[in-house]
């Protein structure tokens, strides 16, 4: 086995909006104190032998955009931590930010490990060992209001062919220093209704008049079309992403919704930050 690490940083990022995650920055009159954000890469790399004298290797690669400083010195700790966190998927209390990317990038190599279909392929003569190359990519996508979205986009190749492909937006409230979850939207008892309206507006937007239409589509997990917490908001409403798989199949690919706020006026929680949209 053998492992290589590397870390650089390559300065401040004006403009880092991964394919996928375009955002127009947000309301420039609505911007409140930005976050100073500088973009790290990192890359491991992992090889798993095997008795035939091949071997399986993984790649795992960070692109980052990471806030190194916001506001002063204890604001800037906070923000770094809940990103840790609930970006980089690292819950590790005090952890340095060069520890918190080699662990995130050291998580994403134990997905693989000595899988079972790995060690089966590998002890079979004249079959061709897995590589795979996995990716993260972490951007920006809207700063205004005081809210600060980040796009985490994941893709998995194996065998140079994509099979994950998915987006997630995590959302941070500067002003509370914590991720926004789906209840500081709305009421838990209203999430239902709220769910009923994205199935209604997913049937709209695909111009079919029912759920055994969405089926043939591909639509196949139609309860997970929910008031979950892939979601963004801006300008035109609130957004929600269903990764591959979530609620379609792979050719159908990912789905997104949106929701105005008219529609959702009724809903909205009397603490929501939404109200300051």
């Amino acid at each position: 086995m053998y492992r290589f690490i590397c870390i650089v940083t390559v300065g401040l990022v004006l403009q880092l909006l991964v394919s996928g995650c375009n955002a127009d920055g947000g309301d420039e009159q609505n911007e409140i104190a930005t976050p100073k954000i500088e973009h790290i890469s990192k890359t491991d790399s992992v090889a798993y032998g095997h008795g035939t004298g091949k071997t399986c290797r993984v790649e795992a690669i960070i692109n980052a955009d990471y806030p190194v400083y916001y506001g002063n010195d204890s604001l800037t700790r906070k923000l770094q931590r809940v990103y840790i966190k609930d970006v980089l998927g690292v819950f590790q209390d005090s952890i340095s930010v060069d520890d918190a990317f080699t662990e995130a990038s050291d998580m994403l190599l134990r997905q693989f490990g000595e899988s079972e279909d790995e060690i089966m392929y590998g002890v079979v003569p004249n079959v061709q060992i897995l590589n795979y190359k996995a990716t993260i990519d972490v951007s920006v996508f809207r700063n205004s209001g005081g809210v600060l979205t980040f796009c985490k986009h994941e893709v998995v190749n194996k065998d140079g062919e994509a099979t994950v492909d998915m987006h997630h937006y995590i959302n941070f409230d500067l002003s509370a220093m914590r991720k926004i979850e789906i209840f500081d939207l709305f009421e838990e008892a209203a999430l239902q209704d709220v769910s009923q309206l994205l199935k209604e507006k997913l049937l709209k937007q695909l111009n079919v008049d029912d759920e055994d239409a969405l089926t043939g589509l591909g639509y196949f997990n139609l309860d997970n079309i929910t008031a979950n917490d892939n979601f963004y908001f801006d300008e035109n409403g609130v957004t929600w992403n269903y990764v591959t798989y979530e609620i379609a199949c792979y050719s159908v690919g990912e789905t997104q919704i949106t929701l105005d706020y008219d529609a959702l006026a009724g809903y909205i929680t009397p603490k929501s930050v939404l109200y300051n949209r």
